[in-house]
C-alpha cells in the first residue's frame, strides 16, 4: 500500500476504535481498489475508453423509445439516447423521477396535480360569441375545476392578468368579455384563452404515478427541474431528471458528472451490454473538467483543443486550416493525433520516452 494511505488508515482506525480484524478487511479492500486503478505509464486510456464504449454500442438497437416501466411515458433508448448524452442535444424533454416526503397514493396524486401543467382549455365547457352585443361567453366545467382545486373567481383573476384589452366579468361559472368588436377578434381571443396557463409548472406535459417496490413516485415529462424541486412535498435529495444540463444548472457540475455516468451505464445495461464504469467516469470527467458541460463534438471538447491538427481532423478541416493560417498559429506536435497525421512517433506507450543522448 502507498505509505500515505496506510498512515491515513491507521489514523482512521485509531479515531473510530476499529478492531484488528476489521482493520485487516479495510486494508485488503483498499489494496484491491488500488490494484484495479493501476495502468501502465503511457497507456492510451482515451483510445481504450473510446473503443470500450463504441464497440459494444455498435450492437445496440436503433429503437428510439420505450415505455418507462408499465407507465405510458416514453423515454429515449439505445443508440439515440447515447447520442443525446454525448452531444448534449438541446430541446430534449427531460423525464423527472420525483420522490416524495410522504409515501401514499393520495399524496402522490396531490403533488402530481400541482406539478402537471393545466391550461384554460382543460376547464372550459364551451366558448361562444354573440355578434349582436359584441360579447364572448366562456362557460367553465365545474367538475374539472374541482379536480384542480380551482374556483371560477381564481380563473377570472388569472384571465385579467393576461387579457386586458377586453373588460371581463363573472356570473357563476360563466365569464363574459365585452367590446369584442369582430369575429376575427373573437378568434384571436379564443386562441389566447385556450392556451392560457392556469396551474402547475409550465412545460410539464405528462405525469404518471407509479408504485416502485412499495414506494409511490411520480414521473413527469418536461418542465423546469428547478421548479419541480421547489414544490412542497418533493424529496429534493433523491429527485432527479434525465436532462443533464438542468442537473448541472441546478445541482452543480459534480452532480451532472455522476448523472452522466448513471445515464450512460443504464442505457448500455438496458441493452444487455456491460462496460467497466471507469470508462464512463473518464468520458464524464472530460466533459465536465472545465466546470461546465462540453459536448463530445466540434462545438464542445474539440473546439477547446489547443492542437490545430487535432481540431482539423474533426469535421471542419478547411475552416480550421484557414483560420490558423490567417492568425499564424503553430502546433507544438505534442498530441497523439497531430503526430499520427504527420507520421511521427506518437506520445503514447514507448513513444513517451525520449532519448537525451546516445551512450
Amino acid at each position: 500500500m502507498i505509505e500515505k494511505l496506510e498512515s491515513e488508515l491507521e489514523e482512521y482506525c485509531r479515531k473510530n476504535n476499529i478492531d484488528e480484524k476489521t482493520k485487516k478487511e479495510l486494508k485488503k479492500r483498499i489494496e484491491e481498489i488500488i490494484k484495479k486503478s493501476r495502468f501502465e505509464p503511457g497507456e492510451a486510456l482515451g483510445i481504450v475508453t473510446t473503443q470500450s464504449i463504441s464497440e459494444p454500442a455498435t450492437q445496440m438497437t436503433m429503437r428510439t423509445y420505450h415505455f418507462a416501466a408499465s407507465a405510458g411515458i416514453q423515454m429515449s433508448l439505445g443508440l439515440p439516447r447515447l447520442i443525446e448524452l454525448f452531444d448534449l442535444r438541446k430541446n430534449i424533454e427531460g423525464i423527472s423521477t420525483i420522490y416524495l416526503t410522504e409515501n401514499s397514493k393520495e399524496f402522490a396524486e396531490k403533488i402530481a396535480s400541482e406539478i402537471s401543467e393545466s391550461k384554460l382549455e382543460n376547464v372550459i365547457e364551451t366558448i361562444n360569441y354573440d355578434i349582436s352585443i359584441s360579447q364572448a361567453e366562456l362557460d367553465l366545467n365545474k367538475k374539472n375545476l374541482e379536480k384542480l382545486n380551482l374556483t371560477s373567481a381564481e380563473i377570472l383573476d388569472t384571465i385579467k392578468k393576461f387579457v386586458k384589452k377586453y373588460p371581463s366579468e363573472r356570473k357563476g361559472n360563466k365569464i363574459y368579455f365585452n367590446n369584442v368588436g369582430s369575429y376575427s377578434e373573437f378568434r384571436n381571443l379564443k386562441e389566447k384563452l385556450l392556451n392560457l396557463h392556469i396551474k402547475g409548472i409550465k412545460g410539464v406535459k405528462e405525469t404518471v404515478i407509479l408504485n416502485r417496490d412499495g414506494e409511490w413516485i411520480i414521473q413527469a415529462r418536461g418542465g423546469s427541474f428547478r421548479k419541480i424541486l421547489s414544490v412542497e412535498g418533493v424529496d429534493t435529495k433523491r429527485t432527479t431528471t434525465t436532462n443533464i444540463e438542468e442537473i448541472a444548472e441546478v445541482l452543480g457540475i459534480e452532480a451532472a458528472r455522476q448523472a452522466l455516468i448513471n445515464e450512460i451505464k443504464n442505457t448500455l445495461e438496458e441493452q444487455g451490454i456491460t462496460v467497466d464504469e471507469r470508462y464512463f467516469g473518464l468520458v464524464a470527467d472530460a466533459m465536465c473538467v472545465n466546470g461546465v458541460l462540453d459536448a463530445v463534438g466540434r462545438y464542445g471538447m474539440m473546439k477547446k483543443k489547443k492542437s490545430i491538427l487535432a481540431r482539423l481532423n474533426f469535421e471542419e478541416t478547411i475552416k480550421v486550416l484557414f483560420n490558423s493560417a490567417v492568425l499564424n498559429k503553430k502546433d507544438t506536435l505534442n498530441t497523439l493525433m497531430a503526430n499520427l497525421m504527420i507520421g511521427k512517433v506518437t506520445p503514447v506507450g514507448t513513444g513517451t520516452v525520449k532519448l537525451r543522448w546516445k551512450l
